[in-house]
């Protein structure tokens, strides 16, 4: 009971933000743009941590969003939305690796970072819009539909 107390308070707000981190670090390192990562909403979310051109701004939730300071060319644009993805699909990459090395309670720990990370991975890189039981998301076009719309608009 403990192990999923934490993993739903705390790992998966921290995999959402290291998510939205991974979009953060597409944008500072394929521009000059400063990277805003938010963890919870994008109104009345106060900068918490500054790491060079990254700002966060956390507050304790399950959804996260990534803005950027200036507008981006089409291939920074895909290094921006590219990342949140890569970044999860790491994260359950380097959990997996861990499994075989852990026993009990902490391999269903880290079996739990594997799924969630790997649906994170997959809800995000899909190409759609995502309905209203998406909550805050709700109504917004997926990292791989806005993917999908940049290609388009490279032809």
């Amino acid at each position: 009971m403990f192990t999923f107390l934490l993993f739903y308070l705390l790992i998966i707000p921290v995999c959402v933000l290291l998510h939205e981190a991974g979009h953060g670090l597409g944008v500072i390192l394929r521009s000059n743009a400063q990277a805003h990562v938010y963890l919870g909403p994008l109104a009345d979310n106060q900068e918490n941590i500054k790491i060079g051109r990254l700002h966060f701004h956390i507050r304790w939730s399950y959804s996260g969003f990534c803005t950027w300071s200036e507008e981006l060319v089409h291939s920074q644009k895909v290094a921006a939305l590219a990342g949140g993805p890569i970044m999860s699909l790491l994260l359950a990459g380097l959990a997996s690796i861990l499994l075989p090395f852990v026993d009990g309670d902490l391999r269903n720990f880290v079996a739990g970072i594997i799924v969630f990370n790997g649906m994170m991975f997959l809800f995000t890189a899909i190409p759609m819009t995502y309905p209203k039981w998406f909550r805050s998301y709700s109504g917004r076009p997926s990292d791989g539909l806005q993917l999908l719309r940049i290609w388009r608009d490279m032809k």
